[in-house]
């Protein structure tokens, strides 16, 4: 169960684009909501022998150096660069000669090493290291550290690598959930939080085995560690919000600690420290940096946003737009351009299951993911799960008749769902191997699905009834995403991802119309043409699409559009065909 798991969350992460965030155009009039500068979230980070901030930015596939001072990002890595191996980046260390190490936990899942000017260079055996989450160094900079988090089914080590030989070994084997997460070493032992046991240990490495002693206790989730040039200590606290500083010489483990600032539960990811001991503090729900001040106050160096949006709901009875992440749910006033973030969720931890897209249910909604299989409805007056069940890597959902029509990528299957156990009675109403159904749009009349590695859109329900082989409405698409009902009720919008643009398809004739080009939509790595779920919708006959690449939501007008009042939608997940074929072989992935 747990090779499936991490296979799908590679798979996931293959497709999801290899290049930077997209610069936005400021003067794209287009722009509806613009989300955080720093795209995909701020996660591990450390800083340069320059004093620049460092920050891996894991759903952003880029590296980003940051002027604390001003805010300004002064460089970038990126896939899209030659010698730029970055695609999931999650934590960094930079050794004395300006080495950055690095973990790429799904799509590398190995260390990577990077001298200034390039290029990247594997350390380890590419896919050789499942769930490789954390890395530091030992002072003298001869010795690399790494450690696996977030395997919640088979056991999580924490390794060493020389440097000098690059021969490795294994410090600690089989540790439940996470064996070390953005850890630190110091006087010959690493300090190393342990999430799922709610509290700090030191392993120190001067002893045989390795002796494992408690630092502190009784937090809920600490997430990351870090020293100071004073050897002071401090900790982050995903689930509380907190940061913390531990006095190492206290007795009770379980008191001594002092908080230093009070943050949003499951906001704050990673810490870091610079020359002048000032605290900076990364967030992937909403990407932003602040610095924590010494007299407790904050200070925003990168602003907060959306870290990245991944698919488009629209509750009909609120004319409410809501977009997501796997670290955050985000509520849209399409009248307005403004957001707010009303649900944050921790890897494995939730509230959320790490959901990848989404769509209405009456007045709540549908989550899915592609990463934990999980399908489940979201009450929104409750910010609370009223349902949770798995499906085969479910890409999109389409409410049918009171039950529910899902994508399962797993299978290349179209399931009809019903609700009325829990959406466990199920039954196969589109089976087609080798496909990659990925959106789907209709009414309780017809319904129609993309399939974005054959690029297609097809119809599968025509006047109620399931047909016996689709019907191909359109051909010849270059990655076709999202897919909605016009407004005007004669065509199907189409986000036709390959060449970030929106179509029009004709219901009938199938005869196709540009509506707008040049949407900042992240892309695929070489061979895989998808990026993140690009979606839209459609509220008062305006037309919203997500654009991952810039992290935004447009907002767009067609000028053929003769109609007005309805709100129709279409959400997506962005899964390549590879996901269909590599299920013939066992894979491996992290985080």
């Amino acid at each position: 169960m747990q090779q499936m798991r991490s296979l799908t969350l590679l798979l996931w992460l293959i497709l999801t684009g290899a290049r930077s965030a997209l610069a936005a155009d400021d003067s794209d009039e287009r722009i509806h909501i613009q989300g955080a500068p720093l795209v995909g979230g701020t996660n591990g980070m450390n800083f340069d022998e320059d004093n620049l901030l460092t920050v891996a930015q894991v759903y952003g596939r880029t590296i980003s150096k940051l002027n604390v001072d001003s805010g300004e990002i002064v460089e970038q890595l990126s896939y899209g660069e030659p010698g730029d191996l970055v695609v999931f980046p999650d934590d960094l260390i930079f050794g004395s000669d300006g080495t950055m190490y690095y973990t790429d936990p799904a799509y590398y899942q190995t260390v990577l090493a990077r001298s200034p000017g390039g290029p990247s260079v594997p350390l380890l055996p590419i896919g050789s290291v499942p769930f490789v989450n954390s890395v530091t160094l030992s002072e003298d900079g001869k010795r690399l550290f790494y450690g696996q988090c977030w395997d919640t089914e088979d056991g999580n080590g924490l390794f060493e690598l020389s440097l000098e030989t690059l021969e490795s070994k294994t410090i600690l084997d089989d540790i439940f959930g996470c064996a070390s997460n953005a850890m630190t070493y110091k006087d010959g032992a690493l300090y190393t939080p342990r999430p799922f046991e709610g509290r700090v240990v030191k392993v120190d490495l001067t002893s045989d085995p390795p002796r494992v002693t408690n630092v502190t206790t009784d937090m809920v989730s600490p997430n990351a560690v870090k020293f100071n040039s004073l050897g002071e200590l401090a900790v982050t606290d995903t689930a509380t919000g907190e940061v913390v500083l531990v006095d190492l010489a206290a007795p009770d483990t379980g008191t001594n600690r002092k908080v230093l600032a009070q943050f949003p539960s499951n906001y704050i990811d990673n810490l870091a420290f610079d020359m002048d001991d000032r605290l900076f503090v990364s967030s992937a729900s909403n990407a932003a940096v602040t610095e924590i001040l010494s007299d407790g106050g904050l200070r925003i160096v990168s602003p907060e946003g959306m870290s990245i949006p991944m698919g488009l709901a629209v509750v009909e009875e609120t004319q409410t737009i809501y977009t997501l992440h796997p670290g955050a749910l985000f509520q849209i006033d399409p009248k307005k351009s403004e957001f707010t973030t009303i649900v944050r969720s921790a890897v494995t931890l939730g509230p959320m299951e790490e959901p990848t897209s989404l769509v209405a249910w009456g007045n709540d909604l549908v989550l899915l993911s592609v990463i934990s299989g999980s399908l489940m409805v979201w009450d929104l007056e409750q910010q609370a799960p009223k349902i949770s069940t798995t499906f085969g890597l479910p890409a999109d959902a389409h409410p049918f008749r009171g039950d529910l029509l899902v994508t399962e990528m797993a299978t290349g299957r179209v399931i009809q769902a019903t609700a009325a156990d829990s959406f466990q009675t199920r039954k196969v109403i589109v089976e087609a191997p080798g496909a990659a159904f990925l959106f789907l749009a209709g009414d309780d009349e017809d319904v129609y699905v993309s399939d974005g590695a054959r690029g297609l859109v097809l119809q599968i329900i025509s006047q109620g009834e399931v047909l016996d082989s689709p019907s191909t409405l359109a051909t010849d698409l270059s990655s076709p995403e999202g897919i909605a009902m016009h407004p005007n009720g004669d065509e199907i919008l189409v986000v036709n991802a390959g060449n970030s643009s929106l179509l029009a398809v004709d219901r009938i004739t199938g005869d196709k119309r540009v509506i707008t080009t040049d949407l900042a939509l992240m892309s695929g790595i070489d061979g895989l043409p998808f990026g993140f779920p690009n979606d839209v919708v459609v509220v008062d006959g305006s037309i919203y699409v997500n654009g991952d690449g810039a992290d935004v939501i447009y907002k767009i007008e067609d000028e053929e559009n003769d109609s007005s009042g309805t709100s129709q939608e279409a959400t997506a997940t962005t899964i390549c065909i590879v996901f269909l074929c590599a299920f013939n072989f066992i894979f491996f992935a992290a985080q």
